[in-house]
């Protein structure tokens, strides 16, 4: 603003100066006329019209006089060319202003740019202490945190260890306390048991023998004669109170005798006997079927058949060279011979899975391999042989035998027994209670 203000001001002052200019040139360009000798005073008068302050003007007695029309033209056109120069230098007072205002913006972002530059170094030193700072508080912490773990870890391993110890020292106590339950309980059973009480746990290991010779070894006999054994037991001790428990050994056992007699040992003899038999067995051979067409080859002996006769001859002459005959029915080739050692061996093994099935109570592995052993039999080997037959109708009688029985699920005088057994315990371990309440 004080650019454009002294601008301004330069621009107003600087008319005065172009008076001496146009007095220096006049007298270059002033023609011999006489009238042009006032122009020096129109000039002045201009000048101070421009200027807008009127100066007093004194008589010359050496002035010339008036100018003519023409002169005063020339004066009139004057301050033009003034105003002109006035134009020019505004012009470069509004150059020079906007170069300085050009300057001044230049050197103002000069300063914004070093201002800036200054912001942003300072930026990053500071972000690079924040950085630093922040990175220290991060490891600082993380160290805690880690810590922190490791003494989580630490209580929660003491934690276990303490469950652990109070688990095992748990499971002690309960062993301690069984023990001494069972030692409270053999104390009381040696003070206060009675000598029957000795056959009653006989029987009861009679009757354990008995269930297992019933299901393990599927030996019914054995099993009843070890229930009749726990009834002479329990018969001998001549308790009245025990008849429900005898009631219920005696239903065993007619339950047992119930059963269907199996002959096991029977059973395998009889499959070993035939299983030798298998070595006697002939293969059979090639059964051809017999011709379906015969042709007949007699001759007429009437003449008119002559071409019958001649059809004859010469299919007898042509069938004396190639024979064709067609027959219905499917042909058996022959076994190699070591294919018919391999056919007895697989018979015999099929028996003998048999065998192990009767003992096993199998019954369809049973069924299954004393029918294919027939089945074999025959189909390979000659029916016209006695032994075939004989094998394969034992084989097929035998395979219809029932090899598996329909065991009870349980002893009915098993849980009766256990019941007796029970509650005389508890009443001989209640007695040396009630004699200790007694006594306090």
């Amino acid at each position: 603003m004080t650019a454009k203000k002294s601008n301004s001001k330069n621009a107003n002052s600087t008319p005065s100066k172009p008076a001496p200019k146009s007095q220096s040139e006049t007298p270059q360009k002033t023609p011999a006329n006489p009238e042009t000798v006032t122009q020096p005073e129109s000039d002045a008068t201009a000048h101070s019209a421009s200027q807008g302050k009127p100066k007093p003007t004194k008589p010359d007695p050496k002035a010339t006089p008036k100018p003519t029309p023409k002169s005063e033209a020339k004066a009139t056109t004057k301050p033009a060319s003034t105003s002109t120069n006035g134009n020019k230098l505004g012009i470069i007072a509004i150059v020079v202003s906007l170069g300085l205002s050009a300057f001044i913006y230049w050197h103002h972002q000069q300063n914004s740019a070093a201002q800036q530059l200054e912001i942003d170094q300072l930026e990053s030193q500071i972000s690079t202490r924040l950085e630093a700072q922040i990175s220290s508080a991060i490891q600082s912490q993380s160290k805690e945190i880690s810590a922190l773990k490791e003494l989580n870890r630490v209580a929660t391993e003491r934690v276990k260890a303490l469950e652990s110890n109070l688990a095992a020292s748990g499971k002690q106590s309960l062993l301690l306390k069984e023990d001494i339950a069972n030692l409270q309980r053999n104390i009381a059973e040696m003070d206060v048991r009675r000598p029957n009480d000795w056959m009653l746990a006989e029987a009861e290991y009679l009757m354990r023998m008995a269930a297992r010779k019933l299901w393990l070894e599927h030996d019914v006999e054995s099993s009843i004669a070890l229930l009749l054994a726990t009834d002479q037991r329990i018969m001998e001790l001549s308790d009245p109170s025990l008849s429900p428990l005898r009631q219920a050994i005696i239903n065993d056992i007619t339950t047992l005798e119930a059963l269907p007699k199996l002959d096991k040992d029977g059973l395998v003899l009889k499959l070993t006997s035939l299983e030798q038999q298998v070595d006697n067995l002939n293969i059979a051979g090639i059964k051809l079927p017999e011709s379906l067409t015969e042709t007949d080859t007699t001759l007429s002996s009437d003449v008119s058949d002559w071409r019958e006769n001649l059809k004859k001859s010469w299919q007898s002459f042509a069938d004396s060279f190639i024979t064709i005959e067609r027959r219905d029915g499917r042909v058996e080739a022959l076994l190699a011979p070591d294919q018919a050692w391999y056919l007895k061996e697989n018979i015999k093994n099929q028996i003998t899975k048999a065998q192990l099935a009767v003992y096993r109570e199998h019954q369809a592995i049973y069924t299954e391999s004393l029918t294919k052993a027939a089945k074999w039999i025959s189909q390979y080997y000659d029916q016209n042989n006695p032994t075939t037959g004989h094998l394969v109708d034992n084989l097929t009688e035998l395979s219809k035998k029932a090899v598996t029985l329909q065991y009870p699920d349980q002893l009915k005088a098993k849980p009766v027994l256990e019941e007796v057994i029970d509650r005389r315990v508890k009443k001989s371990l209640a007695t040396p209670l009630q004699q200790e309440t007694s006594h306090d």
